[in-house]
């Protein structure tokens, strides 16, 4: 009865230390510092709470110094079971090892998010999720979540993430736990951007978002300006698919869009697009390359006379 009783405290003791973060499959590996509950039925000096030490070993009675950190709960009972079999000359020892309390993990999350830096007293069983959201998440319109990257600690590699489909399409897989010392990396979304330049109320860059239209550029920049825009000549520069450097012209009559509802003229853009609407029907080159100086992919545009050529006409 005595014996039944200590196996359910086992299992209680067991049940707990899962409740504290302990991985639920028992693959949870010891680690220094982490604090130990041993048990022995019917050996109460043997029964200790004991810190695994910075050389990875804990220090059992009767047992002497024995390596935990790398093991598993289930591997130390074991070890332990044989070797109380073996000192204390007991026939069937009934052990149990449980974690009472774990070392903190510390991780780092950097990029584009809101609040980037080092978390600390992160469990095991925490995942990039817990890490991301102590971080205070992507920041929206800026971060691109389709590559970000783990860098585990020691380790070049860079682990691909894809925030996205995590985030978004709910994809666990994405969801690696934590280790110590991981670096969560969400880079600045550089590509999916256009570019609204000429007769608008705010011309500048502003995110893709896919489906995009002319007109949502347009209502992105703020809008047209009344009597100035010129909506039947807008222009879309477009680089050419497998050619890098060459671009193509494509022209939209928004007024025809607004005016008789031809939905063939508000034409669907792609990440990278430039739209100009005109004040007049010669563009104003000078205003144009102004604004775009500070734009990072329009200084290799802006080199390149045949670019000129198809805002010209």
């Amino acid at each position: 009865m005595l014996k039944g009783f200590f196996l359910a405290l086992i299992a209680l003791v067991t049940l707990v230390a899962g409740a504290v973060g302990q991985s639920r499959d028992g693959s949870y590996r010891l680690r220094s510092d982490d604090v130990l509950l041993v048990l022995v039925y019917g050996e109460t000096p043997a029964n200790v709470q004991i810190p695994v030490g910075p050389d990875g070993n804990i220090s059992a009675p009767y047992v002497g110094t024995i390596r935990a950190a790398g093991k598993t709960t289930k591997e130390l009972e074991e070890e332990l079971t044989d070797l109380y079999r073996v000192k204390l000359k007991l026939r069937d020892p009934v052990v149990s090892v449980s974690v009472v309390l774990y070392r903190a993990i510390r991780a780092s999350v950097t990029g584009f998010v809101n609040r980037p830096g080092i978390v600390d007293g992160l469990k095991p069983g925490d995942t990039l999720l817990t890490l991301l959201a102590a971080g205070g998440g992507p920041v929206v319109d800026r971060s691109d979540m389709r590559h970000a990257t783990l860098r585990r600690q020691n380790s070049p590699e860079l682990i691909p993430v894809d925030l996205y489909s995590l985030l978004r399409l709910g994809d666990t897989s994405q969801n690696y736990e934590l280790q110590d010392g991981d670096e969560l990396i969400v880079p600045e979304d550089v590509k999916n951007r256009i570019l609204v330049l000429g007769a608008v109320g705010r011309p500048g860059t502003f995110p893709y978002k896919e489906p995009m239209t002319v007109m949502d550029a347009v209502a992105a920049a703020g809008g047209t300006i009344r009597y100035v825009s010129k909506l039947s000549d807008a222009t879309i520069i477009r680089e050419m698919d497998g050619a890098p450097g060459q671009f193509m012209r494509i022209r939209a009559n928004m007024a025809n869009f607004i005016a008789k509802g031809d939905s063939t003229q508000n034409i669907a853009l792609e990440p990278g697009d430039l739209i100009y609407i005109p004040e007049t029907a010669t563009p104003d080159v000078q205003r144009i390359g102004t604004i775009a100086s500070t734009f990072y992919f329009l200084d290799q545009f802006f080199r390149n006379q045949s670019f000129l050529r198809l805002l010209g006409g």
